[in-house]
């Protein structure tokens, strides 16, 4: 009796901690749901600073930036920013505020610019910044809202940029540095140059050879009418031909030409297209649709007006995001096995 009343007061804060565990089955462990919850804002977290959508944004908020600095054109920033491509070295996620729900991060953004720009800036076609920014949801949903700080080397170049956009912006499905065609192939190359060969100068006191202005009659007059058709397309608004009317098969090779570019649809463009054409950077079914199929407002064609017997004048219009292409060219045909196939297609625009 003496060693049990000696053990009771032990033996019953065991035995009660005993029943306790018993009761519950086991010690509490953590809630696994807590740990996927953590593994989704870990992984959101790094989104935010780490993505492609948070590169074109604070692509976006670096352009802005030197917009409201520049006194230029803003067209062509517009255009730089469409053409340029951000990407960021080592983003690292620095801190997370729950209260406001706001991730903070920083790296190294590296703006990468499209050939052709590098002699407005030096010869650089890479600028770079050590940045920190903040990600912080937006309350509609719309994903994240980012404010950029550190940017000011990049910010500062853009903003003394004066290079028109027709030196840097990808001409795909255009034709360049082909030679000129010769004026029996029907094809106006340029507005206001004619591919016709300068009078030979005559020899003092002696008469010009008689044949000389006969010579390039032809060509001369082939040059007027071209030029006169321009100037009355340029006058003139008319809707596109019907397929069923006189040259209706190569407008609607033209036609079915556009529509492909639209749906961004490579391969059936570049079967309007002459085989040997098919394969070069502008025609080639994959750089077609890397570049169409990406446009946020499609191409669209907007009027087919005949210059000649294979040639036509088109007018269209598209948008790569922040810039806009309200387009013209003209488009040469010829026939291979019966039928209608574009030959060349020269901007009139620089679009």
């Amino acid at each position: 009796m003496r060693d049990a009343t000696l053990l009771t007061p032990r033996t019953g804060i065991a035995l009660a901690l005993t029943l306790a565990l018993v009761g519950c089955g086991k010690m509490k462990q953590s809630d696994p749901h807590d740990s996927v919850k953590a593994d989704a804002r870990t992984k959101r977290q790094r989104a935010a600073c780490g993505s492609s959508v948070a590169y074109d944004r604070l692509k976006g908020l670096m352009f802005d930036e030197a917009i409201g600095r520049h006194n230029g054109d803003r067209a062509n920033l517009d255009t730089l920013a469409d053409y340029s491509f951000a990407r960021m070295k080592e983003p690292i996620v620095e801190g997370w505020d729950q209260a406001l729900d706001i991730t903070r991060c920083k790296g190294r953004i590296i703006l990468d610019l499209p050939p052709g720009t590098e002699r407005a800036f030096a010869g650089e076609r890479h600028l770079q910044a050590d940045v920190h920014y903040t990600a912080q949801a937006a309350a509609d949903g719309s994903g994240f809202v980012y404010q950029l700080k550190g940017a000011e080397p990049i910010v500062v170049k853009l903003a003394a940029f004066n290079l028109t956009s027709v030196a840097f912006r990808p001409p795909p499905a255009i034709d360049q540095g082909q030679r000129e065609p010769a004026a029996s192939e029907s094809t106006l190359t340029s507005i206001g140059r004619a591919a016709v060969p300068a009078p030979l100068p005559s020899v003092a006191g002696m008469p010009s050879p008689p044949e000389s202005g006969e010579r390039f009659a032809p060509a001369r007059q082939q040059t007027t009418r071209l030029r006169r058709a321009l100037d009355q397309a340029d006058l003139e608004h008319r809707e596109p031909m019907a397929d069923g009317s006189a040259g209706g098969t190569a407008v609607a090779t033209i036609r079915a030409f556009y529509t492909a570019l639209g749906a961004g649809n490579g391969v059936t463009a570049s079967a309007q297209i002459i085989p040997e054409k098919r394969s070069s950077r502008a025609f080639s079914p994959e750089a077609i649709s890397r570049f169409y199929g990406r446009l946020p407002e499609p191409i669209r064609l907007t009027g087919v007006v005949p210059l000649a017997r294979d040639a036509y004048r088109v007018s269209y219009r598209y948008s790569a995001g922040r810039s806009r292409c309200n387009g013209s060219a003209v488009v040469s045909l010829t026939q291979r096995n019966g039928r209608d196939l574009i030959r060349s297609i020269r901007a009139l625009s620089g679009c």
